[in-house]
């Protein structure tokens, strides 16, 4: 109760140093997205220093869903999320760039019995509305007799406005979220990942 009513408060600040204004709502948004995003990787990589690759980190994990949105960038944290929902991941959509679409193909071949749509290549990867609209177009298209909830994004990789983007565009339609953080050793990558981690967000969004 106490951080809805502090969140309303701030919120309602903002909107009175900036205004009303579709403008000013949407960089609100976008600040309080790049907030939590940069929390969530702090977060993951303090905790990634103290603990050995078999020790959990401590976060409840999602559900196993039948669908997944991931952004493609480095293989292996594509493949824990993947590996994660199985066996009952069905349908599988990667959102990648020119880089990074060789990978998003080797994916599709290597798990050739989910239902993986053809790649879809982001033109701009700095832009973080082409990556919003292209994750509600995937939504407004999941396959027949899904809902919202059956699906489920990974705001791990590419570029931070990737992560917003997609973020954005799940708390529009309040789907849920995940995040693979990596293994860390002595502040680097090791090129090993954790499993997912759960992220619940609650958007109010005025009217």
């Amino acid at each position: 109760m106490f951080l809805s009513v502090l969140g309303n408060a701030l919120t309602q600040i903002l909107f009175n140093i900036f205004g009303e204004t579709t403008n000013a709502s949407v960089g609100i948004a976008l600040g309080s997205v790049l907030i939590f995003i940069f929390s969530v990787w702090f977060l993951a990589k303090s905790l990634a220093k103290m603990r050995s690759p078999e020790v959990d980190l401590g976060k409840l994990p999602p559900k196993k869903h039948k669908g997944l949105l991931l952004l493609v960038s480095r293989d292996e944290p594509c493949r824990k999320a993947l590996e994660y929902h199985l066996p009952q991941l069905e349908c599988c959509w990667l959102i990648c760039s020119t880089q990074s679409i060789d990978i998003a193909k080797k994916l599709k071949q290597d798990f050739s019995k989910l239902t993986i749509a053809e790649p879809i290549v982001v033109n701009d990867i700095y832009d973080p509305l082409e990556f919003y609209h292209v994750v509600r177009k995937i939504y407004k298209s999941l396959p027949s007799g899904w809902t919202i909830e059956d699906a489920i994004a990974d705001f791990t990789g590419m570029t931070a406005q990737a992560s917003v983007g997609m973020v954005l565009a799940s708390l529009s339609v309040q789907s849920p979220l995940q995040y693979t953080p990596a293994e860390l050793q002595d502040g680097q990558v090791t090129g090993r990942s954790f499993n997912p981690i759960g992220i619940t967000l609650k958007q109010q969004f005025r009217k």
